[in-house]
């Protein structure tokens, strides 16, 4: 192997925990004690030294994989825990005979652009003065609709058997691997 190219994985392997915490917070600190996991180093060993430890022992590599993949299952189960909570939250709410609750979305949905267009367009229309309307009635009143209106997208996407992830959760994995 060329010298240029053994600089660079060294370098690769030193940095390795930081560049992670670049991408994902926190994520180095778990690089760095899935590491010395495997070669048993306290925190008293530098972090380039356990490096140079796994590099050299393909055995050690594997492992260090091993406890990685173990690691990220043990993360998908957590998240699976928390997704079967929303989910069924929601489909307790969508079960609801009280309409109130399952109708407050569209009720939403609709009276936004009514209240836009009734106090904007109609009432100067009418000769009549636009009352001051404070921000935070349209960012309060617009974030909900825009919350409740991903949420009943992702849902509707979901029923319809669509797994595709979110630009967030897909930028995550594709950097997970």
């Amino acid at each position: 192997m060329s010298n240029v190219l053994e600089k660079i994985i060294d370098g690769v392997k030193v940095v390795a925990p930081m560049a992670a915490n670049l991408f994902l917070p926190g994520s180095g600190t778990i690089l760095e004690g899935l590491m010395r996991a495997v070669t048993g180093d306290g925190p008293e060993v530098a972090i380039e030294a356990v490096a140079e430890k796994i590099a050299a022992d393909p055995a050690l590599m594997v492992e260090l994989q091993v406890k990685a993949m173990e690691h990220e299952a043990r993360l998908e189960e957590i998240e699976a825990k928390k997704l079967a909570s929303v989910n069924q939250t929601m489909q307790a709410e969508s079960k609801s005979e009280k309409w109130p609750q399952y109708t407050w979305r569209p009720f939403n949905g609709f009276t936004f652009p009514l209240a836009v267009l009734l106090i904007y367009f109609a009432l100067p229309a009418l000769g009549k003065a636009v009352p001051d309307v404070p921000q935070w009635v349209w960012v309060g009143w617009l974030s909900i609709l825009g919350v409740a209106t991903w949420d009943r997208g992702k849902e509707k996407r979901a029923k319809s058997g669509d797994t595709q992830t979110g630009l967030i959760e897909g930028a995550i994995k594709a950097i997970r691997g």
